[in-house]
Parts: C-alpha cells; structure tokens; sequence
C-alpha cells in the first residue's frame, strides 16, 4: 500500500481502494488548401489488401519487450498554439488542488478552446528534425526511427485486444525508410473534441480544469506562506492551447519507434545529468468509486488506457482526482505507473499488459510487411472495428488530400 496514497483527504470514503491489495516552427510549410478542415473527407481506397485479426483471448501471444523511453526532445504550445522547440515553458508543477474544489468554475466565461482540426503530425515532425540538427551538430548520429507516430496512436493500438464499441481510422505513409501514421478524423469527430453536448463538453472541462487547479508554474519548495500562485489557480482561464509534449525514442520490440506524446506536469524539478521522465506525472479525472459496478468499469477500461497512455510514454507516476457527481474534487490519489497492471491481476474479464504489449509489436511487425511503397505522396489507409474483431489495411492512394507528410521532408537535414 506504500506506492498508493490518498492525499489530503479526511476520508476514505469512495477513495479507490483495490480489493486484491487494499512560436511556430518552419521545417514543414503547407498551403492552406491542401489542409484546411476538407482534409478529413480524403478519398481513400475500398480494396482492402491485408487483414490483422484480433487475437482469440484463448490463445497466448508472444511475449514482447518494451525498453525504457529515452527523451529525444520537447515542445511547448503556447496560448496562441505558437510552438516553441526544446521548450518546458508549458510544464508546470504538480500541487495537490484544494479539496472540495468546483471543476465546473469559471466553464462559461474562462475556457479557451483550441481549433480542433487536426493538426498532423507536423509538431512532431518539426521537433524530431530539430532534435536532429543538435545532434548532428554536436557530431552524432540523428535518430532515424522505423516507426514515427504519436502515442496516443499506439495506445489505440496496444488496446485492441480488450476493445470493445471501438473504431478508428490512420493513414500509413513509408518515407525514406520511416513509416509514419497519424490518425484521420471525421469533421464530426473533430467537432466533437471538447464535447459533442454540453454536458459532454463540461465533462471534458473538468479534466482541464484539474490539470490547472493542480499545477503551478514554479517548483513546491519556492512556494511561500499564502503564495498568490494557489490562489490564483482557482480563477485562471483554462486554455487547451497550452500543452507540453515529450518526443521521445524507444525500441518496441525488433521495431524503433520515435513518439511524441503530451506530459501533464512534473513532480519536482528536473535535474541536471537525469532523465526528464522520471519526475513526469499523468493528471486524470474520475468518478468517486462507490459501488462494485463503478468499480469493476474503471478498473476494466480506464485504468487500462491509463496505464498504457503512462507506460509508452515513460511516465512514472499516475495522479487521479475523485470526483463526486457534481464535479468536486473528493479526493486525490497517486499511483506508480508500474503498480496499475497489479490491482488487475487474477481479476476474471481484466486486461493483461503484456498481451497488449505483445499486439502493439505484432501489429508493427504486419504493418512493415504489408506498407512497401516508399514515396511520400502515397498514403495507405488502416482501419478497426471491434465488433469485426479485424484490422485491415485498404489499398494505398497517391496524391490527394490525405497527403501528410511534406515532399522535400527529411528528418536529417
């Protein structure tokens, strides 16, 4: 029970106890046209070329290996989505929030939403390359990955084994010997990003809004007695422009793989000589858990998306805030990432990490074999229907909107 603690909470009531342990960059440059908001509707190929079925649960997969994530770079978005290389400016540090905190203050008047067309891969793409240009300037070797997406495409990936009411859709391109896949999304889903109804979009504020009621822009131990910076968390805007990403390389398998993935916060400060991941931290939101039903949903789906979405990424800690119906914040827990996958096990219908692990290596050793054009104008199409329990890939289209990655691009030069 040590690595699971309740903060500052004067009850355990509905605590989770679990019951089996108590500015913008220029590298890519793109016309308007090419990507404005039509983009989603590219035309795509109906002649499916290759199919992955989800393994019978029944049935043992090979066991994979996942290495620890290495950080290659960073970016920050600012309050206009300006992006800034190598940048932390956006990370803030973690404070317990005050308990019994409205997450629904200030939903009308202070929430700056983000556009939510997509936005490609171009950050990625851009940090990546100016990784790059550091290291081939201090006379290294750059990082050329076989694989480069964002991780919230892998998690999707690694969670198919246990998918259920789930689809989704990328877009594959081979380049210079790196494969690359982004996500294609519907107009309507982009629409949807922040809520397709109110209530859904408060839902989505509360999550924001306990990332900003739980940081603050300078390290705890400058805080002083009554420091404004707590106050002041409570009346911010909440703008989703603002985020951090980690950009990070690891070996998935025989695969390597280059991701970039956003951090909600650290712990502490980053010191000099140790890796940037070891004080990173996952903000979340969840319902107070009272009842065995609520119970057996969280630990069945998002505890095991939470757990993936911290794994590939590297990050150590897992911070969740247990909320009541209305939207206050009862209390707040810390967990280590790598403790989650335990207050599953033995459990009947739970999740087993190393079979998601070991469907995310398998799914990239298929998706090597079956993408073999080598040309950036050529854009295959994946897709995923759990209640077809198969993946398919779609003939490849050249040319045409769904076109994402640049003519010239390079992730050396």
């Amino acid at each position: 029970m040590k690595r699971i603690k309740t903060l500052h909470s004067s009850s355990n009531q509905g605590a989770y106890i679990p019951r089996n342990l108590g500015g913008q960059d220029d590298h890519l440059s793109r016309t308007t046209s090419k990507y404005s908001n039509n983009s989603a509707q590219h035309p795509i190929s109906t002649d499916s070329i290759a199919r992955l079925p989800v393994p019978d649960r029944r049935i043992n997969l090979k066991i994979s290996t996942y290495s620890m994530p290495v950080e290659i770079g960073c970016f920050s978005y600012g309050p206009d989505r300006g992006i800034k290389m190598q940048c932390r400016e956006a990370l803030g540090y973690y404070h317990c929030p005050t308990l019994g905190a409205s997450l629904s203050e200030g939903f009308s008047d202070r929430f700056i939403k983000r556009d939510p067309a997509s936005e490609h891969l171009d950050a990625l793409l851009n940090c990546v390359k100016d990784a790059n240009q550091r290291l081939q300037a201090n006379g290294k070797a750059p990082v050329i990955p076989q694989i480069c997406t964002w991780r919230g495409i892998m998690n999707k990936i690694a969670q198919v084994p246990y998918a259920s009411n789930e689809t989704w859709e990328f877009g594959v391109t081979l380049h210079k010997g790196t494969i690359y896949i982004e996500e294609h999304e519907s107009i309507e889903k982009q629409k949807s990003k922040f809520g397709a109804t109110d209530r859904d979009a408060m839902f989505t504020y509360w999550g924001y809004k306990f990332e900003s009621l739980s940081t603050i822009p300078i390290p705890p131990n400058q805080l002083e007695h009554d420091d404004p910076v707590l106050k002041n968390r409570e009346t911010a805007v909440v703008n989703t422009n603002i985020q951090f990403c980690s950009v990070f390389k690891t070996n998935y398998g025989s695969h390597s793989v280059v991701m970039g993935a956003e951090v909600d916060c650290v712990t502490r400060e980053i010191e000099t000589g140790t890796s940037p991941q070891s004080v990173y931290a996952e903000l979340k939101t969840t319902q107070v858990i009272d009842t065995d039903r609520k119970r057996h949903s969280f630990e069945k789906f998002k505890l095991l998306r939470i757990w993936l979405q911290s794994y590939l990424a590297g990050v150590p800690k897992v911070i969740i805030g247990f909320r009541t119906g209305d939207g206050h914040i009862s209390h707040v827990q810390e967990f280590d990432t790598s403790e989650l996958p335990r207050l599953v096990r033995g459990k009947p219908g739970m999740w087993d990490p190393n079979r998601c692990i070991a469907f995310g290596d398998q799914f990239l050793a298929w998706i090597k074999q079956v993408v073999t054009i080598d040309d950036w104008n050529t854009v295959y199409t994946v897709r995923f229907d759990s209640n077809k329990q198969m993946i398919e890939m779609l003939a490849p289209v050249t040319g045409g909107d769904q076109v994402f990655i640049p003519k010239d691009f390079s992730l050396e030069k």
